[in-house]
């Protein structure tokens, strides 16, 4: 089962699924908006890919986030994350409720590659 976690207006989101939806893949998608994100699975996202992986510096929602929260960021990462979702590159992906190493967030040939690979 693929599982897709991110934002439904995110451009790179709706490309993964159209591509999904294209080539009959079937998915559980949760939306960061609607979805309460917890402690333990940012965690295992973070373990398996590490912070910078994961974090969007370029996002606007980083941008905009208050110098003293960019400041303590290192101490406070997790809680800031969980009360700023959109700071999490998207699309994130899991398989069969477990993220796969090799598959960063985001959506590109490589991302298509490895599900091709997965049917």
């Amino acid at each position: 089962m693929i599982t897709v976690y991110g934002l439904k207006n995110c451009d790179s989101c709706r490309k993964a699924f159209k591509w999904l939806d294209n080539n009959n893949y079937d998915y559980n998608f949760y939306d960061f908006k609607n979805f309460s994100l917890s402690d333990s699975l940012l965690s295992k996202w973070i373990e398996i890919h590490s912070l910078e992986k994961i974090l969007n510096k370029r996002s606007t929602t980083w941008r905009n986030l208050n110098e003293n929260l960019k400041n303590n960021f290192e101490k406070n990462y997790i809680k800031i994350i969980i009360e700023n979702t959109s700071l999490i590159k998207r699309p994130f992906w899991e398989f069969n409720y477990l993220p796969e190493r090799e598959l960063t967030p985001g959506f590109d040939q490589a991302h298509q590659n490895f599900i091709l690979k997965i049917k």
